[in-house]
């Protein structure tokens, strides 16, 4: 999904946490030292997610993939430098069917807007959503230290959905180290939920669900 945010699955010593990722088309954003915004976050705002529909690769020819690729590389590095130029400012990009887009934290600075407008293809534009890139980096670590806390030594896998500003934690109770392995069902999921809100900035919301039967590793 373009603009999720994601943790990658790991088992070992409880949950590893590799380098945050976050899709913008086909590349990955930075990694960066999870840290305490500048500014706080007074309330995150949904943005309705933009329709894409799913690319065939395989049944591309070399021109078809070639034509794709000619088109969203510009855009890829518009959003690539956006980032980069404004990390207080930038929350996320996307590709849409159509062209592009990008979601800031309050209003966009113009400098970033005459960035988006040189590559010629419309984009959407999203402002006040509340948060920036590095303002989720710190809720999603914290997010998955209290459910590893609660749920104990279990794989699991975590992401960021930025247009729905909800972290999403899936569960593999038959992953890790059985004896310490707590499994959960949904009343008891649901109260897990309702415990770490509280600690999450204002318009922020988490999921968590348990996936049985499954086994990950590193």
């Amino acid at each position: 999904m373009a603009g999720a945010i994601t943790l990658a699955a790991g088992v070992g010593a409880a949950f590893v946490v590799p380098p945050l990722l976050a899709t913008v088309g086909a590349e990955s954003v930075r990694a960066s030292t999870p840290s305490e915004p500048a500014t706080p976050v007074i309330s995150a705002s949904p943005v309705p997610e933009p329709t894409r529909a799913p690319v065939d690769w395989d049944s591309f020819s070399e021109e078809q993939a070639r034509e794709l690729s000619d088109r969203q590389t510009p855009q890829n590095i518009a959003i690539s430098e956006v980032r980069d130029a404004f990390p207080d400012d930038y929350a996320y990009g996307f590709i849409t069917d159509s062209g592009f887009g990008m979601s800031f934290k309050a209003e966009a600075p113009p400098e970033a807007l005459a960035i988006l407008d040189a590559v010629g293809d419309p984009y959407e534009l999203h402002e006040n959503v509340g948060f920036t890139e590095l303002d989720m980096e710190p809720q999603l670590s914290r997010t998955v230290a209290l459910v590893q806390k609660a749920v104990g030594k279990q794989g699991m896998s975590a992401g960021a959905n930025v247009f729905t500003v909800t972290f999403e934690v899936q569960l593999y109770p038959d992953s890790g180290d059985q004896d310490d392995s707590i499994v959960l069902d949904q009343a008891e999921l649901e109260l897990l939920e309702d415990s770490i809100r509280p600690e999450l900035y204002p318009g922020f919301d988490i999921e968590v669900t348990s996936v049985p039967g499954v086994e990950i590793g590193w």
